[in-house]
């Protein structure tokens, strides 16, 4: 990459820092162009006067909790050094990585909840997993500040799609309006750069929080692919064929990526491209893992049934087990059992424990004498109202989740689901 152009990029947004107020979010993936862009952002704040560096800045990272852990473990690395290089240079920039809740969880919603292992029509992750937690850490910010601008190492030669996506948006002053979050305006400084004027820029300029670039390039060697963007709205384009990002996604034919680490040396690797595998066998219908009604009554394929459900949690401490990965929280376990009582064929509450009991490492601790005398009041009270014990079972539990979690919206919904799974399941003359 020329010097002129790299000088052209800093000045504009040293221009930018200086002359427009707003404050500056900085989407961070860890790959190749991001992390370009949060090196000029970087340079740009050290370039003015130490009395001016007032702006608020951003560094936004998403970690799904399923990240590829080589790369999960650089990010971590790199956001620790730029907040050191912030604070010893007062540049009054905060590096955020952010995380679902855990009842957004990859593994609380397809063990918890059944949802089937996300394909191309069905991409549910994304949402929940990458842009609501970028959405509530900016609307939570938006709020004190009023506008922000959202910058972005987004390219138009990153492919065809990409660059006909960009020349197709409004701009105004260089930036566009965020489709969902009308107060942000996103800025792409490097929306002209080639690709290889961004591995030029890399490796030949330290960054400025005191790692050069080699072992990001060796990752991306080993990986022989590309980085999964900051995803901060629908329009993004998804990681498609070329990415690094969860090892669990089910949405590529193949993962080139995992592929790629484990051929380099990383071992941890091959079980998890295993499990992987496993999610696509228990995704597909044929197998018989799913309902085969839909959560609204139609039938089609459905959730993932029960003891697919159980199943899967037991390969899934299996494989925490095996590579010494901490891959599923004591918090999302606890979400999954709730959700169980609340399922098709509902648990009975211990099911998570005595799965857990089964395996090395944390012990779930149950009140069974509690449980026991739960269920018996639930059983009376369905003799008394002559419905199904179960169905009242995941009935209450399915208020005691929209209870916790603080909303209502949409429970009708799914208690009128539930009491048509009870419908459903009687016996043809017994309907009413």
């Amino acid at each position: 990459m020329s010097n002129t152009t790299y000088q052209e990029i800093k000045h504009s947004l040293v221009a930018v820092y200086r002359e427009d107020p707003r404050p500056w979010l900085v989407g961070f993936s860890g790959g190749k162009d991001s992390t370009m862009l949060a090196s000029l952002v970087f340079d740009a704040v050290l370039s003015v006067a130490v009395e001016q560096r007032t702006k608020p800045i951003s560094v936004l990272c998403t970690d799904t909790r399923v990240e590829i852990p080589a790369i999960a473990e650089m990010i971590e690395g790199t956001l620790d050094r730029m907040r050191k290089c912030s604070q010893e240079h007062n540049l009054n920039i905060e590096a955020s990585l952010l995380k679902p809740p855990p009842e957004q969880s990859f593994w609380v919603n397809i063990i918890g909840r059944g949802y089937p292992p996300p394909n191309r029509t069905f991409r549910w992750c994304t949402q929940r997993m990458k842009i609501d937690p970028v959405t509530v850490f900016v609307r939570q910010r938006i709020g004190h500040w009023g506008e922000a601008i959202l910058l972005l190492g987004a390219r138009r030669a990153e492919s065809a799609s990409r660059a006909q996506t960009m020349a197709g948006r409004v701009t105004r002053n260089g930036l566009r309006r965020h489709e969902d979050l009308p107060r942000v305006w996103i800025s792409n400084p490097m929306e002209f750069l080639t690709t290889e004027e961004v591995w030029a820029y890399l490796l030949q300029k330290p960054n400025p929080w005191g790692n050069d670039n080699r072992t990001l390039y060796k990752l991306y060697s080993n990986a022989s692919n590309g980085e999964c963007p900051l995803v901060v709205d629908q329009s993004t384009p998804s990681c498609g064929n070329s990415r690094f990002g969860c090892w669990t996604c089910t949405v590529v034919e193949r993962d080139k990526a995992s592929e790629g680490l484990l051929a380099a040396g990383d071992d941890r690797m091959e079980k998890l491209i295993e499990f992987r595998e496993t999610l696509l066998h228990y995704r597909d219908p044929a197998n018989g893992k799913r309902n085969m009604r839909r959560v609204n009554g139609d039938k089609g394929p459905g959730p993932l049934d029960i003891t697919a459900r159980r199943e899967l949690l037991v390969q899934l401490l299996a494989l925490q087990e095996e590579t010494s990965l901490p891959l599923i929280t004591p918090e999302e376990l606890l979400l999954i059992q709730q959700l169980w009582k609340a399922a098709r064929d509902p648990d009975d509450g211990r099911g998570v424990a005595r799965i857990i009991n089964k395996q090395r490492g944390v012990i779930m601790n149950t009140n069974l004498k509690e449980l026991n005398r739960l269920r018996e009041m639930e059983e009376d009270v369905a003799r008394e109202k002559n419905i199904n014990a179960d169905t009242l079972r995941r009935m209450l539990a399915k208020v005691e989740e929209y209870s916790e979690s603080h909303r209502a919206h949409g429970l009708p919904d799914d208690l009128l689901n539930i009491l048509k799974d009870d419908l459903e399941a009687q016996p043809a003359g017994k309907k009413h």
